[in-house]
């Protein structure tokens, strides 16, 4: 007897970005299904480090070799569902940070809102970021005109418009060269800081990490009372994660986090100031996926 509906035919993603759903793909998902529990509260809120190490191989592909041509990683998206940042329009922050930057960054969006003195961008793999060819902080600098040598002129040819409009703004952010940046290669979870911050960004990253709760707790020490969080991600209800892990294995996503556990979180330690939530219901090959995305701005009590 299957352990799937008989009209689903499971997928299984490898961390090459290999999509199967063929005969061995429902053993393929259900071997690797095995090896995560499903928590009933919080879904998958934890992985081991392979399993971790694996999503992250995917993900340096994703922009290192699939991703090497394009621009953005859904970032103007992001801003509009974050209705253009409009809580943080006009203020300023002494030091500000993004965790999960991915190679172009939200922060060169939110700059154009507020006024950030000290920049500071994170990622694991900022190491390989740096190498491609449309970083926004390749240089160092965060902003200014997006530059690139005579053999990178075929990536103009391709994107013209969004080319000159993402150079307009970032000129506008911080001039022709841009302004100074802090790279931190590392994971959120053993990420220290030498001081606190007063903003802390993190968009489409929690399902990417390790340990959510961990994760969170460490937005929690490295934000200063009074400070502002600008978040998103995926929700998820725990019995909808247990049913979809029966039919889709995606290497490049390890977590999937209850809603609970971050409204939780939010609830405890701050103070709204923008909230919306899209539910999203949709399939992907015939796999239904069933969670809410949600979107935060909100100060720490």
């Amino acid at each position: 007897m299957e352990d799937h509906p008989p009209f689903i035919k499971p997928l299984y993603i490898d961390e090459h970005i290999v999509l199967r759903q063929d005969d061995e793909s429902a053993a393929l998902v259900a071997e690797r299904a095995a090896e995560v529990p499903v928590d009933p509260r919080s879904g998958v809120a934890r992985v081991n480090r392979a399993r971790w190490e694996e999503a992250q191989r995917y993900e340096r592909r994703s922009w290192m070799e699939h991703g090497r041509r394009a621009l953005s990683d859904r970032n103007e998206y992001h801003r509009e569902r974050f209705a253009g940042y409009a809580p943080l329009r006009g203020r300023r922050f002494g030091r500000g940070i993004e965790l999960g930057c991915g190679p172009y960054t939200n922060l060169r969006l939110i700059l154009e809102h507020c006024r950030i003195d000290e920049i500071h961008v994170l990622d694991p793999l900022i190491g390989d970021y740096v190498g491609h060819p449309f970083c926004r902080y390749r240089n160092g600098r965060l902003g200014g005109i997006l530059r690139q040598s005579p053999g990178r002129l075929p990536a103009y040819i391709r994107h013209p418009r969004e080319l000159v409009r993402t150079s307009i703004n970032d000129w506008r952010v911080g001039g022709w060269l841009g302004r100074p940046v802090t790279t931190v290669a590392s994971m959120i979870e053993d990420y220290v800081p030498s001081e606190r911050f007063d903003l802390v960004v993190m968009i489409n990253v929690l399902e990417h990490c390790q340990d959510a709760e961990r994760v969170l707790a460490k937005i929690d020490e490295i934000l200063v009372p009074g400070g502002v969080l600008v978040y998103h991600d995926k929700m998820y209800r725990a019995q909808a994660v247990r049913e979809l892990l029966r039919v889709l294995y995606d290497a490049g996503h390890p977590l999937l986090v209850d809603q609970s556990v971050v409204d939780g979180f939010l609830a405890r330690s701050f103070t709204p100031l923008m909230r919306a939530e899209y539910r999203v219901a949709s399939e992907f090959r015939g796999v239904p996926l069933d969670y809410s995305e949600l979107y935060a701005i909100c100060e720490k009590r």
